[in-house]
């Protein structure tokens, strides 16, 4: 076992393609952001080996991209090109790749984030070099979503070579659990660590901010936050608009995110069904404005075909705000109706509409948030999740 920089401290290495702040690629540099912040509050010595990739543009982090961020020590690598990172998923950061095993070796333990990624080849192929123990976080990336031949073809040369290797594969939720086993990864080697939250980042902010931005008035306003892709079933929360909007007057949906390859289809859509002045697409919204836009509507829909962990949930929660949540998402625990959470079927529209007129009919739903709120910061601290992952990598190191 390496030394460690002081008693019964850890040193620990992520790498992973993208991290604070790059949030426009959705929770997974939050999740990796919350870990490695809440290890280093318990005394942890974490590096984070990263891209310059911050969604749509790069990252402002000129020089040798080294940074103290809470503590983390953080190193951006440039990418050759950032369309190529954000819009195809393919990251080349030239010097990562060179300084990798040196950056690794004095640390006792490397936790990749993301399985299919260049940057992943890199660190597993490093990490059996020096051979550092590894664990492998796949933030939802397990099942053949999407470029489904592509996925294939990496897993055959690379992937389940990782997952079989990896001393541990980290799941997020018991949906992420199960597509572990299906893809077969034993029993024994699957362990949970569940995404947290910081409630102190999560405050109401001021009433009437988002609506005097877009220039929303008197509209209840229903939201969507996430990227704009087809995973993410907003064309299902537009298309039980259009079912609501027949019986009911005032009501507006938000779609607040970076575009993901979906947006033109999706506006479309909102023009087909003569829903212009019922929709408005706000483009990605920072830590602030996503603060103003929960605090000024009524509730979240969550309308994914598929979502191991739905972060933004237990963020509206935070604010209490209700929760309408597709049956394919993964949230464990999953908060229930006393605490503002509601189910919806995944995929079905006429489900999906009677819930919202549920939702928006009946007041209850805010006054059981308040109860959601006190449930996400018992339930998603961020220091039970770095107690999970200390266990995790303890019995690996023992």
């Amino acid at each position: 076992m390496r030394p460690r920089h002081h008693e019964g401290a850890l040193k620990v290495a992520f790498v992973i393609p993208y991290f604070y702040p790059a949030w426009q690629y959705g929770g997974q540099p939050r999740s990796a952001y919350e870990l490695a912040r809440a290890l280093v509050c318990r005394g942890h010595d974490v590096t984070v080996l990263t891209t310059d990739s911050g969604g749509s543009s790069r990252l402002d982090v000129s020089g040798k991209g080294r940074r103290q961020v809470d503590g983390i020590n953080v190193t951006y690598y440039r990418n050759v090109s950032n369309r190529m990172a954000y819009r195809y998923r393919v990251f080349w950061p030239p010097e990562l790749f060179r300084e990798l095993r040196v950056q690794l070796s004095g640390c006792e333990l490397l936790h990749i984030h993301e399985l299919r990624s260049t940057i992943s080849v890199a660190a597993y192929s490093a990490a059996r070099q020096l051979a550092l123990p590894f664990v492998i976080s796949t933030h939802g990336g397990l099942r053949h979503l999407g470029r489904k031949g592509i996925k294939r073809i990496y897993d055959i040369l690379w992937g389940r070579s990782m997952l079989r290797r990896a001393q541990a594969i980290i799941a997020i939720s018991p949906v992420e659990e199960a597509d572990a086993r299906q893809m077969g990864v034993p029993e024994s080697h699957i362990r949970c660590i569940t995404n947290a939250v910081s409630p102190a980042d999560y405050q109401v902010a001021e009433l009437g901010t988002f609506r005097r931005r877009f220039g929303l008035n008197e509209e209840r306003l229903i939201l969507f936050l996430g990227r704009l892709h087809r995973i993410k079933g907003v064309d299902l929360a537009i298309r039980a608009l259009q079912k609501v909007a027949a019986s009911r007057e005032g009501i507006m949906l938000v779609i607040a995110g970076p575009d993901d390859g979906e947006e033109r289809s999706l506006r479309q859509l909102v023009a087909d069904l003569k829903l212009t002045d019922r929709v408005v697409f706000t483009g990605f919204l920072d830590h602030s404005a996503k603060l103003q836009a929960l605090t000024d509507c009524e509730f979240l829909v969550v309308p994914s075909r598929s979502e191991v962990f739905a972060i933004s949930a237990i963020e509206a929660l935070l604010l209490e705000k209700p929760v309408l949540l597709s049956s394919a998402c993964g949230l464990h625990p999953l908060p229930g109706p006393d605490s503002g959470v509601m189910l919806f079927r995944s995929e079905d529209v006429e489900h999906l509409t009677k819930q919202l007129l549920v939702m928006l009919s009946d007041s209850r739903w805010r006054s059981n948030a308040s109860a959601g709120r006190e449930f996400v910061r018992r339930e998603f601290q961020p220091s039970k999740m770095a107690e999970q992952a200390e266990r995790i990598y303890g019995e690996i190191l023992r």
